[in-house]
């Protein structure tokens, strides 16, 4: 990155003319009480409870007057002030005549003017059928610097909504085979000034049809339907059906026009574009009234953070030294993948299964494609010409083996099920010696099946049950040659750390604390949309010894319901095993840093967690509770970038212009900070939208709330993946702790699932890669 930075928010800064205003505080009854006022005097006044009071702004002077007169100032009462900006934005659209798809936070407001399929490339009609609007996400929010006056603004966010306009009766009337697929109905209890078609609820999936009348076979309480009063529900999979069934010569077509069409709503630059002319729209109204005695003005431009380390500022976090010799001997900066070539990995001197043996599962069709791909996954491709290639030295060499015995399982054509595939699973663990890892070949349509029908769980289960690490190849990635240098490469990677194998660990400050970081993620596991759901957590544990950041273990299968007793017996566990390696002494300083991505932590939570550590005697104890988001209306955009090249077709395009690269953290609280981890040379096309920062938050109840340090050492542990050469997107705790919720609650559909191996005899392996 050789130019300088340029950032913004998508934060519109606001100033009040005032600094107080006249009001009124009645006691807070309950939750009905409050709804009753709001929705009998929603276009009079503003309500919002604060504990056991509810503050009220009237909107007009002949206003009616509610409990005891209050003055309310900016300083003290500034979330009621932030309440009020929000509401006043409801009622600008609602005076504009726009139309509204939610009203909550953020309220959602939709363009229905502005047809994006009209005058384009797509047929009329199905411009009028399946027509996509723009979509604004707005809603008022705070920069809280320290100690310092509170930043008022309206984060405004883009996005594109797309309808099925026609009832689900009027879609088989056009030839459209509905059945299998879900329907949605118009909810009863929708705000009047929500547009229905916009906000409808789900009914269930289409088993059989009886005229306008249809049966549903999945449903949630209603089994009957008329076809006349439903909609097919307007996912991308019905969209893409429905333009096959009216205009197969031109679905393509029109699918991506669809997608060009998204990104000049949603693109980086195109959605920078878009807020300053809502700026600027917005500027000819001002003041905007809140409430009688509060109106406020928009600043004069979007928000710019300065460098710095304040709320509201900016600051580029530095990528982390990778370790390759215990004791930190070979620390360098840089490219894993370069330097793994350079030292080989983490653990050579220490790893014993240099002899590997692994089973290769396949049908017996694809047997030469998979011959041409194990044998190049071994023994690497050559370079050809002057450009530089990875994965020339293959899996023996790169990671220092002395040999890899393949042996090849096929399974018969007509039987590419699960049964066929557990045969020849069966068939391979009945061999002498055993395997030290299984490669499956399998299909990308497999990832519609369930449970026992789906053939990779089923091999997964049936080697993992055995204490066999399992790698999955989709036939559709092996037969990608232009791709195959880069993909064989992240393979043997994955490959290395499930058979036990460390590629790399990180550099960490040491400081006079030992850590421990739990990563806590989930899954939730459903075959049926609207059937019961039970959801997965998955632990990881992070440890920093000898001044590096290196994986602990991970858990065994956890229902949500169980975690927080599983996740103190991790706890109890890991420090038990870790003080005794790293021989801790009574009294030492030791760190508890709890990484969680599904919700935010809730004080009860703290609290057991706080007990647990209560009990602990030995040693000195804080802990931090850190939630990271990817699910937030920032956007940050940087109006410097130019972008990366993406060569497809053989042709060069750019991608990411106006996308700020990793590692930018621009903290919104004394307890928030945005921290950039996706670039422009992450983006996978050039028609990719904005990515969103994640947003790490620390709990109040947490003893150690050094934010940049959290926030500095989140984005470290995003180069840990050993998933790919790339950093991830997310840091590796949440990442792997992802996809161990995911991977258990799979397994656990599929019958004779023995999940004790994970902690017998694949507890060093990285099986979930």
């Amino acid at each position: 990155m050789a130019f300088s930075q340029n950032l913004r928010l998508n934060f519109m800064p606001i100033d009040f003319d005032n600094e107080e205003f006249r009001g009124f505080e009645l006691p807070y009854k309950d939750k009905e009480h409050l709804q009753e006022l709001r929705t009998q005097y929603r276009d009079t006044h503003v309500f919002f409870r604060k504990g056991e009071r509810i503050f009220c702004a009237p909107l007009s002077e002949d206003s009616e007057e509610f409990g005891k007169e209050r003055i309310f100032n900016i300083k003290e009462d500034f979330i009621f002030f932030e309440h009020l900006v929000h509401q006043a934005l409801i009622h600008f659209f609602i005076k504009k005549n726009f139309k509204f798809a939610g009203m909550g936070k953020p309220a959602r407001i939709i363009r229905d003017r502005d047809n994006l399929l009209d005058s384009k490339r797509s047929d009329e009609a199905i411009a009028q059928l399946m027509p996509m609007f723009p979509e604004y996400e707005i809603e008022s929010r705070l920069i809280v610097p320290h100690e310092k006056t509170v930043k008022f603004g309206i984060l405004l966010n883009f996005s594109v909504c797309q309808v099925i306009t026609e009832t689900a009766f009027k879609l088989i009337e056009k030839g459209i085979d509905i059945k299998g697929r879900y329907v949605q109905i118009f909810r009863e209890d929708l705000n009047p000034k929500i547009e229905p078609i916009y906000n409808m609820k789900l009914a269930g999936r289409i088993g059989s049809i009886d005229g306008a009348q249809a049966r549903l076979s999945e449903h949630d309480n209603c089994e009957y339907v008329d076809l006349k009063e439903c909609y097919l529900e307007s996912k991308l999979a019905n969209i893409k059906h429905c333009l096959n069934c009216l205009a197969p010569e031109k679905a393509e077509e029109i699918s991506q026009l669809q997608l060009e069409q998204f990104f000049a709503v949603c693109g980086a630059k195109n959605q920078y574009q878009r807020l300053e002319k809502v700026r600027q729209w917005f500027k000819k109204d001002q003041p905007i009234k809140c409430c009688v005695g509060l109106s406020f003005n928009l600043a004069k431009e979007l928000y710019k953070p300065l460098k710095g380390r304040e709320a509201g500022e900016y600051q580029k976090l530095t990528n982390p030294d990778f370790v390759f010799r215990p004791g930190r001997s070979i620390s360098e900066s840089g490219l894993p993948d370069k330097l793994i070539d350079k030292y080989g990995p983490f653990d050579t001197e220490d790893f014993t299964k240099k002899k590997v043996r692994i089973a290769v599962v396949h049908p017996s069709r694809f047997k030469g494609d998979t011959e041409v791909f194990i044998r190049q996954l071994k023994d690497g491709i050559p370079q050809k010409g002057r450009k530089v290639t990875p994965f020339t030295q293959g899996f023996i060499r790169k990671y220092h083996l002395n040999s890899i015995d393949f042996s090849m399982f096929e399974i018969e054509s007509n039987k590419e099920n699960s049964a066929g595939y557990r045969k020849g699973c069966l068939d391979a663990l009945g061999q002498e010696p055993g395997f030290d890892l299984a490669i499956i070949i399998t299909r990308t349509d497999f990832h519609s099946l369930h449970g026992s029908e789906n053939p990779y769980f089923v091999s997964k289960s049936v080697f993992m049950s055995q204490g066999v690490p399992v790698q999955a190849l989709e036939l559709e990635t092996i037969r990608n040659e232009g791709g195959r240098p880069y993909i064989l490469n992240n393979i043997a990677l994955a490959c290395y750390a499930k058979i036990g194998g460390i590629p790399w660990v990180l550099s960490s400050a040491k400081g006079m604390t030992h850590e421990l970081i739990f990563g806590i993620g989930s899954s939730n596991v459903q075959t049926e949309r609207l059937g019961e759901s039970e959801r997965f957590v998955g632990i990881t544990t992070v440890f920093s010894g000898d001044g590096s950041y290196q994986l602990y273990n991970l858990t065994n299968e956890v229902v949500f319901d169980d975690y927080e007793q599983s996740l103190q017996n991790s706890l109890k566990v890991c420090m038990d095993e870790i003080k005794a390696r790293y021989a801790w002494q009574k009294g030492d300083r030791v760190r508890l840093i709890f990484h969680q991505s599904f919700k935010r932590f809730k004080d009860i939570e703290a609290h057991a967690v706080k007990k647990f550590v209560n009990g602990i005697t030995d040693f000195e104890v804080e802990y931090s509770f850190v939630h990271i988001s990817r699910s937030h209306p920032w956007k940050v955009f940087d109006l410097n970038s130019k972008g990366a090249d993406h060569w497809g077709n053989y042709k060069k395009t750019i991608k990411g212009v106006h996308v700020p690269y990793r590692g930018f953290c621009i903290p919104l609280g004394p307890q928030a900070a945005l921290l950039t981890l996706t670039g422009p040379p992450q983006l996978k096309t050039p028609l990719q939208g904005c990515p969103s920062p994640i947003l790490v938050s620390i709990h109040p109840e947490s003893t150690f709330n050094s934010r940049d340090y959290l926030v500095n050492q989140v984005y470290k542990l995003t180069f840990m993946s050993w998933r790919s050469f790339f950093p991830s997107q997310v840091p590796v705790t949440i990442e792997y702790s992802d996809m161990i919720a995911r991977f258990l609650g799979n397994l656990r559909e599929v019958p004779k699932w023995n999940p004790d191996a994970l902690n017998t005899k694949l507890r060093e392996s990285r099986w979930f890669l």
